[in-house]
């Protein structure tokens, strides 16, 4: 039987892209499947009622948009993931952080950083990532929130428990800072349009001028424009899979096109590999089990789910000027080494200053009330009166002439955001969640944060320190007060093992029980990372796709290059 692709990848994101390129590289043919839409330059939603409509992934309700936001009453956490040809690189932060050696206790042996470091080096090459240039160029110098961290990082005393002074760094940034001036274009080393950073701050709602180095701009580009290395990868988005079944040495997949969801259409292959993320590829894998398709998904699928220790916090009334809608969401880091949990799971935590977009600042500016914009609209209205009173009765007037600063009075200066200091914590919270079915088939995370206090408390009190440092008051994120944290790095559910009796795939990602059914992303790592895990993701698919033996005998010389 001819066969449609010799591999389906399904799913986009920092495991999907990287296989997909790898793959034709190496010479086979291969179907990239991804359920939303891919978003060019100025596509993403920014008028109010564009954002009502396609920011939100939520077909039930008839929307196909960016983000999907999933919240039970059954967990203690609401998740964000990405929808879009690109994955979560369309929404993440940039932020490509080295996974520490001594958080690699869990991994099967292989994983280390003396066998993933050639593999970050290899990511951070293709996306062209690098450190954010505070110190070199003077546009990204006038950046208030990373000087403030640094110094925080410089002056603040150790917490009494951590091993060592915190350190601060810029980590390698997926950004583009290349260019003459900001929104400068230029075409990145794989041929792909983008613009130079102009610190807008809309990195994890969708950036519109390419400045972010999004996947679908370099891993993906270069997969479906390579000409010399066989194929080209066939790109489908609008394509949500709904089943994958195994037919002794191969396997159909089946999709249908969301905004039309009675209408199948199906592919075979002889390899599968699912990169829907922690989420999505772990839930498809669980409706496969429990429809029959794939009977043979041992007892570890949905088991060892982390949010990698995410918790956002809040400093209003700083008195530090901190200007968030200034710069990209994240350029700096303090990271913190603790002492161990009491069973040995050993802690680290990061704590990132992030910025939001300068939209979102005009937006609470029109939600709260503000005495001095108030003040200046009245005195405008008052002015504009006395005029027309003079006119009326032909008095001459002395008052000035120009009148543009009374315009600019009644203009909100919301000052409360320039004072407002966010930040993002993440770490080492406990591998112990799972992901299960309820009844209806809705994919549920069954996690609680009392496994991980230890790390929650850690990341709260140096939060609140920060907090006293600058003068400002800690408003802690809503939801915790009903043991609710929202976790924009879902991890775990189809956890790597030695063997069947340890995980669900082995250290290839290959689902133990079916030959040429792999799963390549975020679900497979067995622990949280700590810091940000998109590179590491990204650094065991490149693992993962460089033990493929080449289809053809030979590379080109584009393909060595790379």
């Amino acid at each position: 039987m001819k066969l449609d692709y010799d591999y389906i990848v399904i799913g986009s994101g920092f495991g999907g892209s990287v296989m997909t390129c790898r793959l034709v590289e190496k010479g086979y043919k291969v179907c990239l499947m991804e359920r939303g839409r891919q978003w060019k330059i100025g596509q993403f939603p920014r008028r109010p009622h564009d954002v009502q409509q396609r920011m939100f992934w939520d077909p039930e309700d008839q929307k196909y948009g960016l983000m999907e936001l999933r919240d039970t009453p059954e967990s203690d956490v609401l998740s964000l993931t990405a929808s879009g040809l690109g994955g979560g690189s369309l929404i993440y932060a940039n932020v490509l952080y080295r996974m520490p050696e001594r958080f690699f206790q869990g991994w099967p042996k292989i994983y280390n950083r003396k066998t993933l470091d050639p593999f970050y080096d290899r990511v951070l090459h293709m996306m062209e990532a690098k450190p954010y240039p505070y110190e070199t160029q003077n546009y990204y110098k006038a950046t208030p929130k990373t000087a403030l961290l640094k110094r925080l990082a410089e002056e603040m005393p150790p917490p009494p428990d951590s091993v060592g002074k915190p350190s601060f760094t810029l980590p390698p940034l997926g950004v583009r800072f290349e260019g003459s001036f900001p929104g400068h274009q230029t075409h990145n080393m794989h041929g792909a349009l983008q613009s130079k950073c102009n610190k807008c701050g809309d990195c994890d709602i969708g950036c519109n001028i390419n400045a972010k180095n999004s996947l679908d701009l370099n891993y993906i580009f270069r997969a479906r424009n390579l000409k010399t290395a066989g194929e080209p990868a066939d790109i489908r988005t609008h394509a949500d899979v709904v089943r994958i079944e195994h037919c002794g040495d191969y396997y159909k997949v089946t999709y249908v096109i969301p905004e039309f969801p009675q209408q199948e259409t199906t592919f075979t292959a002889k390899n599968v590999i699912l990169s829907a993320g922690s989420i999505g590829s772990t839930s498809l894998l669980l409706k496969m089990k429990k429809q029959g398709h794939l009977p043979k998904l041992n007892i570890w699928l949905g088991k060892k789910w982390s949010g990698n220790g995410d918790l956002l916090g809040l400093i209003f009334g700083s008195r530090e000027n901190i200007d968030a809608t200034n710069g990209p969401v994240i350029t700096g880091a303090i990271e913190y080494n603790f002492k161990d949990y009491e069973d040995g799971y050993h802690h680290g935590m990061y704590l990132q200053e992030a910025g939001f977009p300068v939209g979102f600042a005009w937006y609470l500016s029109g939600k709260i009330p503000q005495l001095p914009g108030i003040r200046g609209l009245g005195t405008l209205f008052a002015h504009s009166i006395k005029k027309y009173i003079f006119k009326i009765l032909n008095i001459e007037s002395r008052d000035q002439v120009n009148v543009g600063d009374e315009f600019a009075q009644a203009i909100d200066r919301a000052d409360f955001t320039k004072r407002c200091f966010v930040l993002l914590g993440m770490g080492r919270d406990k591998p112990d969640g799972e992901i299960r079915l309820r009844s209806d088939n809705q994919a549920i995370i069954k996690w609680k944060i009392d496994g991980s206090k230890l790390h929650f408390d850690r990341l709260r009190t140096q939060m609140k320190k920060i907090a006293e440092r600058i003068g400002g008051v800690f408003v802690d994120n809503p939801l915790t007060h009903l043991n609710k944290v929202v976790a924009v790095h879902p991890l775990g559910g189809c956890p790597m093992g030695e063997t069947a009796d340890t995980g669900f795939v082995n250290p290839l990602g290959e689902v133990f029980g079916y030959k040429g059914l792999y799963v390549v992303d975020g679900s497979i790592l067995p622990t949280s990372t700590g810091p940000n895990p998109s590179l590491t993701i990204a650094a065991v698919a490149e693992y993962i796709a460089e033990q493929i033996p080449n289809k053809v005998t030979t590379k080109s010389k584009e393909t060595q290059e790379a």
